[in-house]
């Protein structure tokens, strides 16, 4: 996940969240969304911070946009369309989760 309107970072290590595999997460009405080839460029209009995910990301993305769905979703969804290991699609779904919790473009349900 890439902010190209300026320099805020999303990969945070020190942000710390309880997160476990059946809690459900869903979008936030905060945010506009618009997915061309493989990436997806995300508004927070509220603030006015434009936000890009990268294929997997937008992959993920396109699952939410459907319905809430848990962290075991979205990796059993993952799994599927990857060829990748368990522990790090696992590892990377709970850090873009936690990313996009902190920015708000996700809450919990």
């Amino acid at each position: 996940m890439n902010d190209r309107s300026n320099s805020e970072n999303l990969v945070f290590n020190a942000f710390s969240m309880k997160i476990n595999l059946t809690q459900v997460f869903r979008l936030s009405a905060q945010q506009v969304s618009s997915t061309l080839e493989n990436e997806t460029v995300i508004l927070d209009y509220e603030r006015g911070i434009y936000y890009t995910l990268d294929e997997v990301g937008t992959f993920i993305w396109k699952m939410l946009q459907q319905k809430p769905m848990t962290i075991a979703e979205l990796k059993s969804g993952v799994l599927a369309e990857y060829d990748t290991d368990e522990a790090i699609c696992e590892n990377d779904i709970y850090e873009l989760l936690k990313a996009l919790l902190h920015e708000k473009l996700l809450e919990k349900v």
